[in-house]
């Protein structure tokens, strides 16, 4: 006798193509659950607004897939989600695809440069329809609330997968097996002694990221460094020699070798902390990024405000000095204040919790 599933969730991303990190982990532990999950990805961003048309056919396949399930898990806006009606009973998570909310996004930039219409978010219904929020940690809280219009009421307080994740690449059972993947791919970074720097900045819609600075400030001698560019990223980047421009590797798995990270409004700058890693802030543009896109976080009131540079060369002139790890994990105790323990099989009890108020 077939054993009956014990519920219906889909989840649905415009983040990727594929599946990513957290909807990947998630989905394994619900589907070990004997929870029928329904996983639909496909990329949209505003940039390639213009092939909307195309996307029809998928979104029509979202709201099937809504229509069908007792819970549904976002990461990001979703058209049928916010904009046409759901079965009564079912239950909207959104999960966001960012651990926490550095820069503005979503209501807060409404009216920006880099934001949304007031006419076309109303007419979009832009997040509305969302039961829960997930966040971890109550000054993130604030910034969803805004971000989604959404009351605080609705927020659940609740790490994402990529908790677990991190904190097993760069410290725990997977650190060995990633580091050996690095150095087979990379085997340059294994000789010479050298520290590993990890360069992972932001994504600037139409503007060139400021790669070449802080390559030639840094010493190549003394230091290996590894550009990571936002996956969104499409421009040209003057590629030094010396430097790695790794595109077959997360950020999250160079935390298992990095000895430093500079990174500046990307949410990683939260979700590195966990690894206990020296992190510095290369933001070159604070003031003009600040005016245009907007930020949640003032870096000059956060402990690690000594480690933000605007300048490459007074970055790199501090790099070999004593690091204040209490000053890093305070900044984490502010972002991150859940408990961090199997977040991915947190969330699925709250998933399960959710399915079990549905009646059958």
């Amino acid at each position: 006798m077939t054993q009956r599933t014990k519920g219906r969730v889909a989840i649905i991303s415009r983040e990727s193509d594929s599946r990513t990190l957290d909807i990947a982990m998630l989905e394994a532990e619900l589907r070990k659950r004997g929870i029928n999950v329904k996983v639909l990805s496909k990329l949209l961003t505003k940039d390639r607004s213009l092939k909307m048309l195309g996307y029809a056919g998928h979104v029509l396949k979202q709201e099937a897939a809504i229509l069908g399930s007792d819970v549904v898990v976002l990461d990001t806006y979703c058209i049928p989600a916010s904009m046409l009606p759901h079965r009564r009973g079912t239950e909207v998570i959104q999960m966001w695809h960012a651990l926490g909310a550095i820069k503005k996004f979503g209501w807060q930039t409404v009216g920006r440069d880099g934001g949304s219409s007031g006419t076309v978010a109303r007419v979009m219904r832009m997040h509305k329809g969302y039961d829960h929020v997930v966040c971890a940690s109550d000054v993130t809280a604030e910034h969803f609330c805004e971000a989604f219009g959404a009351d605080r009421d609705r927020i659940v307080k609740y790490g994402l997968p990529r908790i677990d994740y991190i904190k097993s690449v760069s410290k725990g059972e997977r650190r060995d097996d990633m580091r050996r993947k690095i150095f087979s791919l990379y085997p340059e970074l294994a000789e010479g002694g050298r520290k590993i720097v990890l360069y992972a900045p932001t994504f600037r819609r139409d503007r060139a990221v400021d790669v070449k600075s802080l390559t030639d400030a840094i010493d190549r001698d003394r230091y290996a460094v590894v550009v990571k560019l936002h996956p969104l990223y499409r421009g040209d980047v003057s590629e030094a020699d010396g430097v790695i421009y790794d595109e077959q590797l997360s950020s999250f798995d160079w935390l298992a070798a990095a000895d430093i990270i500079i990174s500046d409004y990307s949410s990683l700058v939260i979700e590195a902390t966990l690894a206990d890693i020296p992190m510095y802030l290369y933001a070159y543009d604070l003031e003009d990024y600040e005016a245009n896109t907007g930020l949640n976080v003032d870096f000059e009131k956060e402990p690690i405000a000594p480690y933000v540079f605007r300048d490459a060369k007074a970055l790199a002139a501090v790099m070999d000095g004593d690091y204040d790890m209490d000053a890093l994990r305070a900044f984490r105790d502010r972002y991150i204040d859940i408990d961090t323990d199997n977040c991915t099989g947190a969330l699925a009890d709250y998933i399960e919790s959710l399915i079990n108020k549905c009646k059958y």
